[in-house]
């Protein structure tokens, strides 16, 4: 047996990684952790959101299984129903757990499986980090990060830029010691990569140039926002070019309020966007 001969037969059956599964591996670990109908998106043309179908059917007693659908990664034929979406990413994600560059965990039963990229998978894809315990106490704001995450991605609107996540500015902080002090983190932050016109709407576009970093904070619930014009929103300021909100309506309201208080040229370099409802949110 020739050296040839027996790499073609240690190569048999070998399944490697493409571009899509990347991609979606840099997105979940980055993210610390993502729900497959988020990779699901992440894998549709244009990132475009599903839309409601039915589950799939379960065979009867006798019944014939229908043969395999091919795998693939984004193409016309990726499926637009949340359910088929999600048999489809399943079939993704269950081969990087096969190939031990994920695991799955389901901490709620009627919702979608999440997934986290483990240490072996971090290596594969060259992301510098090590292992976390899974976030199941902060599942809720992380899902909501990505799917900002995902409309900055898919929107015509918002100007090349390149994204910063929590995990990474975590990483990029100091040491920690006694005395030292370090500014509030962002949920992400944007970098413009080019000089871009930003249109608010009919009547307001703003300029946004290249290099400009956009702090992004993500807020689910109204907690207490009382000082937040004189604690957060100028640390965050002072850090970065503008500040990007994205809210359910509870907490739109308080930090939109927290920013009326502030001078005038302040306000205008925080923008406050209301949260749309998602499928399973």
């Amino acid at each position: 047996m020739t050296i040839s001969d027996d790499k073609q037969r240690r190569d048999v059956g070998r399944r490697t990684l493409d571009d899509r599964d990347l991609r979606e591996l840099g997105f979940t670990c980055y993210s610390t952790t993502a729900r497959v109908d988020q990779l699901a998106q992440l894998s549709a043309p244009y990132l475009s959101p599903a839309t409601d179908d039915e589950p799939r059917k379960r065979l009867k007693k006798g019944e014939v299984k229908p043969p395999p659908k091919p795998r693939g990664g984004p193409r016309p034929g990726w499926p637009q129903g949340r359910h088929a979406r999600l048999h489809a990413q399943m079939q993704i994600v269950n081969h990087w757990v096969e190939l031990g560059y994920a695991e799955v965990e389901r901490p709620n039963r009627d919702q979608p499986l999440w997934v986290v990229v483990t240490r072996t998978g971090m290596k594969r894809i060259g992301a510098p980090y090590d292992d976390v315990p899974f976030p199941e106490g902060n599942l809720e704001h992380l899902y909501l990060i990505n799917e900002v995450r995902l409309f900055l991605l898919r929107s015509t609107k918002i100007p090349q830029h390149t994204w910063t996540s929590e995990r990474e500015l975590y990483k990029e902080e100091p040491f920690k010691y006694a005395g030292l002090e370090i500014g509030h983190r962002a949920d992400g932050v944007m970098t413009i990569e080019v000089d871009a016109d930003f249109q608010l709407s009919k009547q307001e576009t703003i300029h946004l140039e290249g290099g400009e970093k956009i702090a992004v904070e993500v807020e689910r619930t109204r907690k207490d926002f009382a000082g937040l014009e004189e604690d957060i929103l100028p640390d965050l300021l002072r850090q970065y070019e503008r500040v990007w909100y994205f809210c359910n309506p509870g907490p739109y309201d308080a930090v939109s309020k927290s920013r009326a208080k502030l001078p005038v040229e302040d306000q205008k370099r925080i923008l406050v966007f209301r949260l749309l409802p998602h499928w399973w949110q």
